[in-house]
């Protein structure tokens, strides 16, 4: 693995930097009890690059041992950076700087790929620039090499990041569907001295991210959603954040990893706050960004494809996490039909045209004995009767469901749909506990004429919220704002509302009363707008007709 400034480097890597023998350095780690633990970087162990760097640092080189240029007092650490081109990484991201190279790369340098109908290849052959540009800058002679010499920088890209990622980040969209044009091998090539003015790893993970959301904003509905909106994924890691510490997180539908590294990633911080981070999907492109992205972000991680999740089929033994964190697909139909029924479903099988409750099962097959899930879900998931009717009983019975959080329409660009939390926890074989309701569906703002974000208001009150049903449940009482409501709701007021889980029907039990003076004056301003509009429609009516007709 070319070393450069990554995040991550092996032994050898090591050896090479600090000028020393490769058993030299397996006697250090085995001596040293405070030498740097290894972590799980795509099967393989290494070591934090700041981490082996600090440790390094009081360690004086012997008089003897000394290069022709370096004086005595020089440590093991000047020389293991000056070598690799390592620096300190105080920098934080220059969130302007991103801002203006997204716009300039998917604007019109994107224009040709637009063309010839494959953004998406553009897209991954951008993200793959910035992950070595910011990852292994010694490689980005080499990544640009054929784009500065008139050729393609598909094959010798993909091998380098075949190299950093191993089969992560092995292929490409449609194996590349043929060659690139000249338009757009110039569009790539002005691309990259854009990419050339990131100078550290924070500004390139920052980047990348930038460039997920703006594309996945970009395409609205006629693409797919590569990211799970920043303001939700806030929302959920800032909720995980009140449970107890994981040492592993587990994301079974992780589009791009972006909850993975909203949890476990610091780009500008030393090092990981999670052991592991396993990304799973059935999308062999999800999985490359997802490895890319997390890497990009020294977060230690596994990747996997699963074509049949959420069933278990396939799967080689029960794999448990402390911690899952997932936005899967909304009401996915399964696309093998005869395997997903054939499942033993714990808790019952979903229908075969509708995933939603299966991905809630296998989040809660999932986890450790203590561990918990934060799940998005459709608003559907929560009231549909038949079999998720019947699902959703047994669910509740066992005390898998914490909480229900619902959430303002609007939040996704690919869908208007409104959508919940699903706060889950493994079964607990006691009397089914009392469940955490949440009626947000007035929180956040319109970001967009289109797009709706959830204030850092809104999160940190309804992370304060749950923080107080966490600390004392049975004195639990509920609040009511004008942007959300909470309550409580017990187990046999959920089966007399027929195992409803829609925050909505519980909200009536909590908090002040009504102001029906303020309400009633707001329903009166609603009806004389309503009134205006009608008016206006009325005229435009009118003189559309008129023009129809051929009237002057």
């Amino acid at each position: 693995m070319p070393e450069g400034t990554a995040r991550f480097i092996s032994r050898s890597g090591i050896a090479k930097h600090a000028g020393v023998s490769r058993p030299a350095v397996s006697n250090w780690e085995r001596r040293h009890p405070d030498y740097p633990k290894p972590v799980l970087v795509g099967g393989a162990e290494l070591f934090a690059v700041d981490e082996v760097a600090a440790w390094l640092s009081p360690r004086a080189i012997p008089a003897n041992a000394l290069n022709s240029d370096e004086r005595p007092g020089t440590t093991y650490g000047d020389r293991f950076r000056r070598s690799a081109g390592i620096r300190e990484e105080t920098d934080a991201p220059d969130p302007a700087l991103s801002r203006r190279l997204a716009t300039a790369l998917l604007g019109p340098l994107g224009e040709p790929w637009r063309h010839s109908g494959r953004e998406s290849l553009y897209l991954e052959l951008l993200l793959s620039l910035v992950f070595v540009r910011g990852y292994a800058p010694t490689e980005w002679r080499t990544a640009t090499y054929d784009l500065h010499h008139g050729r393609s920088p598909i094959w010798s890209l993909a091998r380098i990041r075949a190299d950093l990622l191993g089969p992560e980040g092995d292929g490409w969209v449609g194996e590349a569907d043929g060659p690139i044009t000249d338009p757009e091998r110039w569009s790539l090539e002005r691309a990259g001295h854009l990419i050339e003015e990131i100078t550290h790893a924070p500004q390139a993970a920052d980047l990348f991210g930038l460039l997920l959301q703006t594309e996945t904003e970009k395409l609205g509905r006629r693409g797919e959603q590569l990211v799970t909106p920043p303001s939700l994924r806030r929302l959920m890691v800032e909720l995980a954040g009140e449970l107890p510490q994981p040492s592993d997180i587990y994301d079974p539908f992780c589009r791009s990893g972006e909850l993975l590294v909203e949890f476990g990633g610091k780009p500008t911080g030393r090092g990981p706050t999670v052991d592991l981070a396993v990304a799973e999907t059935p999308n062999e492109r999800h999985r490359r960004i997802a490895a890319m992205n997390l890497m990009l972000h020294g977060v230690p991680f596994r990747t996997a494809i699963e074509p049949y999740l959420p069933s278990e089929r396939g799967r080689t033994g029960p794999v448990a996490y402390d911690l899952v964190l997932t936005n899967p697909p909304f009401s996915m139909k399964a696309r093998y039909d005869a395997r997903f029924a054939w499942e033993d479903w714990p808790f019952g099988t979903p229908p075969e045209r509708n995933a939603d409750l299966g991905w809630i099962q296998h989040a809660v097959r999932s986890l450790t004995p203590d561990g918990q899930a934060i799940v998005v879900m459709a608003n559907g998931a929560a009231f549909r009767g038949g079999r998720e009717r019947e699902i959703r009983a047994r669910l509740l019975s066992a005390g898998v469901v914490e909480g229900v959080v619902a959430l303002p329409p609007g939040l996704f660009s690919s869908t208007t749909i409104g959508v919940c939390l699903w706060l889950l926890r493994r079964p607990s074989g006691d009397s089914p506990p009392d469940v955490w309701f949440v009626d947000a569906r007035e929180a956040g703002e319109m970001d967009t004429r289109t797009l709706r974000v959830l204030t850092e208001t809104d999160v940190s009150e309804l992370v304060a919220e749950y923080r107080a049903w966490r600390r004392a449940p049975h004195e639990f009482t509920g609040t009511r704002s004008p942007r959300w409501s909470s309550s409580r709701a017990t187990f046999a007021e959920i089966k007399a509302a027929d195992f409803v889980l829609d925050p909505a029907r519980y909200m009536h039990r909590s908090g002040p009363p009504i102001d029906l003076a303020a309400t009633t004056d707001r329903l009166h301003r609603i009806r004389e707008e309503l009134a205006r509009l009608h008016v206006r429609a009325q005229e435009v009516d009118h003189q559309v007709a008129r023009l129809l007709n051929g009237m002057p």
